[in-house]
């Protein structure tokens, strides 16, 4: 055998890897992180323009000066971009909006009009900023130059709210939120925020919001957005319920107001936010059934929400249907002054008395009119046995009277007492009803016609709107007391047609 061949029939055996102890596996709970909320941040020039580089064209109504059309991201970027303006243009340190220099506000003016290109709707037609009345121009910059100032006083109140009072007052805004103010400015405007002057302000201004009990939960597109929203389910529906999918489905009508003030009032549940608001929602219901009964019927103004809330909406402002409009624009004229609201039953009387002024005008006028023709004239016979009632002779014209429901007294004198007591007409007393010039006589008075003038410039006892004086009331009715009406009897002495006290002749 060869010297090392016992070591090469040696086999070789390879290293085998060193394998770690395996440890226990424990298992670890799974912690869920929870999402944060998205919520808006503070608009910046640099993201509107690079949405859109260039000008943007957005369409108003000329009527209410309120933007218009389907494209609702341009709506909402033009009220971002005033918003930014309102944050960005004016000192935050200045007092009240009324003492932002007008330079600041034509700036303000010229950068909406370098940022949008702006059009009226007038008929059928758009037309261009420029080309429009120069009124409706400087009304538009008006509206929305202030409309910056209210964005504006927002922000100041905002940052009052969060930074001073809230739950960032150990947060500046100038170090993360709104790098565009300075430490300088901001603690001038924490000190003058926290004098005692605007600690009473907010004081007072928090006492004003207390009283808004039902205050509305629109997002930031308002009731216009709500509105279109309650006509786009209002459509959907209806092509859902629809069987035949070739159907041509009209449009909805725009929601009516108390409809948008409910909705706007309803929390993501379906309850109302409050108890109060839960009552007058409950009016509203029962006031519509009660129009679809007919036993209610909305008149002008006063229309289900107005009836349902108990008070009349804000000369400038109207409930449920958003900014923009006044009582005058959304209602349109006033016809009558007074609430408004006439019963059925005042109607019915406004209506019969009228009907009934207007036959005995006529038959006044036929009569006069047969007397100058020379017709023969039925005299008026007075009985002398009672001393209240007095017996008239009926005539085919006193039957036809009482046939139209009116009873005429004979011929009397008219009477006043300033400055003494004094003869001024002759008329006839007429009793067709108790209202007379849209008010009701009282108990004291009587309806008489003024036929032949004695002292036309003496004033009548109970002044009308057309009538003041004797002279004016030629051949009308008018009220007078009672007590200054005598009836004439020629060839006797004169007494009072409706004496205190009555007695029966012998």
């Amino acid at each position: 055998m060869e010297a090392g061949s016992g070591n090469a029939d040696q086999s070789v055996v390879p290293e085998q890897p060193v394998v770690p102890e395996q440890q226990p596996v424990v298992e670890q709970p799974v912690v869920k992180s929870i999402p944060t909320r998205r919520t808006r941040k503070p608009t910046r020039m640099a993201r509107l323009t690079l949405r859109y580089p260039g000008k943007v064209k957005i369409v108003f109504d000329s009527r209410r000066l309120m933007a218009i059309g389907p494209q609702k991201k341009i709506i909402d970027n033009f009220r971002s971009y005033l918003g930014f303006l309102g944050r960005k243009q004016p000192s935050i340190l200045v007092k009240s909006w009324k003492l932002v220099s007008a330079n600041t506000k034509e700036l303000i003016w010229l950068a909406i009009l370098e940022k949008f290109e702006i059009f009226f709707v007038e008929g059928d037609k758009e037309v261009e900023f420029s080309l429009v009345d120069v009124k409706l121009r400087d009304k538009f910059r008006k509206k929305w130059v202030n409309y910056v100032g209210r964005r504006w006083t927002v922000f100041k109140t905002n940052l009052t709210t969060t930074f001073i009072y809230g739950k960032k007052k150990d947060e500046p805004p100038y170090v993360k939120d709104y790098e565009f103010l300075d430490k300088e400015t901001w603690e001038a405007f924490v000190a003058l925020r926290l004098s005692e002057e605007e600690k009473t302000k907010r004081l007072k201004a928090q006492e004003t919001q207390s009283h808004n009990k039902c205050p509305q939960r629109c997002s930031r597109g308002g009731y216009e957005h709500l509105s279109q929203k309650i006509i786009d389910e209002k459509y959907k529906a209806r092509q859902v319920a629809s069987d035949d999918p070739s159907e041509i489905i009209p449009p909805p009508s725009s929601p009516s107001r108390h409809e948008t003030w409910k909705r706007a009032r309803l929390k993501p549940t379906g309850e109302f936010i409050n108890q109060e608001t839960s009552v007058i929602a409950a009016k509203i219901d029962a006031l519509e059934q009660e129009q679809s009964s007919g036993s209610f019927t909305p008149s002008g103004r006063n229309d289900i929400l107005a009836v349902a809330i108990g008070k009349s909406d804000h000369p400038t402002r109207v409930r449920g249907v958003g900014k923009g409009y006044t009582l005058r624009t959304y209602f349109g004229k006033q016809q009558r002054e007074g609430d408004g609201m006439v019963s059925r039953e005042e109607m019915a009387a406004i209506i019969a008395e009228t009907k009934a002024e207007m036959q005995a005008e006529m038959r006044m006028i036929l009569s006069s009119q047969a007397t100058s023709a020379g017709e023969p004239h039925t005299p008026v016979i007075m009985s002398a046995k009672g001393s209240c009632a007095i017996d008239v002779v009926q005539s085919s014209q006193q039957e036809e009277e009482e046939e139209h429901g009116g009873n005429e007294v004979g011929e009397c004198e008219l009477y006043v007492e300033n400055p003494h007591r004094r003869l001024v007409s002759y008329g006839r007393i007429h009793e067709l009803g108790s209202n007379i010039h849209h008010r009701k006589m009282n108990g004291d008075e009587v309806r008489v016609s003024v036929e032949r003038i004695i002292i036309s410039d003496a004033l009548v006892s109970f002044p009308a709107e057309e009538v003041t004086k004797v002279g004016e009331a030629s051949n009308q009715f008018v009220a007078w007391p009672r007590r200054l009406v005598v009836k004439n009897v020629k060839g006797n002495s004169q007494r009072e047609l409706f004496p205190k006290n009555c007695s029966q002749a012998n």
